[in-house]
């Protein structure tokens, strides 16, 4: 070890990508929650994301179950894929 560096413990990439995954879901079916249940509070945490941009008027004003679902599915693997990205280039460029 050299002086002056530090240790640094590596990610465990799968459990880091399934916590980052895990994650990811619950915020958009919470937002997709919000979006059901109290549409105006959706608006204002939705575009909040985008410096207060209304972008939550880019959706569509319903969705099907089906859509909704595709849409969790790729968001879970987009997500999933990234993250253990992260966790692989955060490890190698760590030592």
């Amino acid at each position: 070890m050299e002086i002056g560096r530090k240790m640094t413990m590596p990610i465990k990439v799968v459990h880091f990508a399934n916590a980052l995954t895990a994650a990811t879901a619950v915020f958009y079916l919470g937002l997709w929650g919000l979006r059901v249940v109290a549409p105006g509070v959706f608006t204002i945490v939705y575009n909040s994301q985008f410096g207060g941009a209304n972008v939550s008027s880019l959706y569509p004003p319903s969705m099907s179950a089906t859509a909704l679902l595709a849409t969790l599915i790729v968001v879970i693997a987009t997500a999933w894929i990234f993250s253990a990205l992260w966790a692989l280039l955060y490890n190698r460029w760590a030592r």
